[in-house]
């Protein structure tokens, strides 16, 4: 079997997943235990309602933490840190996955699973 080649992470996996590790660690189970949290929700409220181009462009300025504590708020509050990029696959293709072409993301999206058997 053949080593498969991960394609890099972006700057937004990185995140997400060190903020799903703080949730599910149980380092951060509600939002009050998150630094500054009432300014933070504050700030994803505005987020969630600013259109997509708006919020990427205020993810990719932020620092790390901010992000981090954002995503973790997400994670508490809608069950996933990607909430923000519900409306948007083409942002999330390009912020989370790191696919800034069609051709890369059905390269991804076509990928079979690690492990997965034959498709029928």
């Amino acid at each position: 079997m053949s080593p498969t080649v991960a394609p890099p992470r972006t700057r937004i996996a990185g995140l997400a997943a060190r903020a799903r590790n703080i949730v599910d660690s149980g380092l951060c189970t509600r939002t009050s235990a998150v630094p500054d949290w009432l300014a933070r929700l504050d700030q994803l409220e505005h987020l969630t309602a600013a259109p997509a181009a708006d919020r990427r462009a205020t993810f990719a300025i932020l620092d790390d933490s901010t992000v981090v504590d954002l995503l973790v708020l997400s994670y508490l509050r809608h069950g996933t840190p990607y909430a923000l990029w519900a409306d948007t696959l083409p942002g999330f293709a390009e912020d989370v996955l790191g696919a800034t072409t069609c051709a890369q993301l059905h390269r991804l999206l076509d990928r079979p699973s690690i492990g997965a058997g034959p498709t029928p």
